[in-house]
């Protein structure tokens, strides 16, 4: 953001090629899993034995403070860790589609963290080269996958263990 003369202000957003290829690899797979019908939470009477009325799907966790994200796994889900920033252009549209996914599946967990800016020690200390990024760990607690965007394989399973559920 720059200020043009003393009441206007001028908003840029720079997004190279690499960077626009990577938002619509993850967005729009993900517009095609929330889109879908078959994702649908079900009767109540096929809610699963583990599902707790206190469970956050989607919860921010940190605003710029440096955790362990061991500590917020949630145990039976997939649980992922998406590292952002309120200024980030592709974060708030990616935020919104997962936010969506999470709500529609009963084995998704959304962790969000702020990392403010990129010289925050959360950025250093998980090692995170852009973002949005993610760090993705399984049902089981194990570490699944982690980058800029998660696979296409890792939304299938997600979606079709979701389907099995029920």
């Amino acid at each position: 953001m720059r200020i043009i003369g003393e009441k206007s202000l001028q908003f840029t957003m720079h997004m190279n090629p690499l960077t626009h290829k990577i938002f619509l690899g993850l967005f729009i797979p993900l517009a095609i899993l929330c889109s879908n019908p078959d994702l649908s939470y079900g009767s109540d009477n096929k809610k699963l034995a583990y599902s707790n009325s206190e469970f956050e799907k989607v919860k921010v966790i940190s605003r710029g403070k440096l955790i362990n994200v061991m500590d917020y796994i949630e145990p039976y889900k997939y649980t992922v860790f998406m590292f952002y920033a309120d200024w980030c252009a592709p974060c708030g549209p990616l935020k919104e589609k997962l936010g969506e996914l999470a709500e529609r599946v009963d084995n998704m967990a959304l962790r969000e963290i702020d990392i403010i800016n990129l010289e925050n020690p959360l950025v250093k200390y998980y090692n995170i080269p852009a973002i949005p990024y993610f760090l993705i760990y399984g049902p089981d607690g194990k570490f699944v996958e982690r980058g800029p965007m998660l696979s296409k394989e890792l939304l299938k399973t997600i979606a079709s263990e979701h389907k099995q559920l029920y």
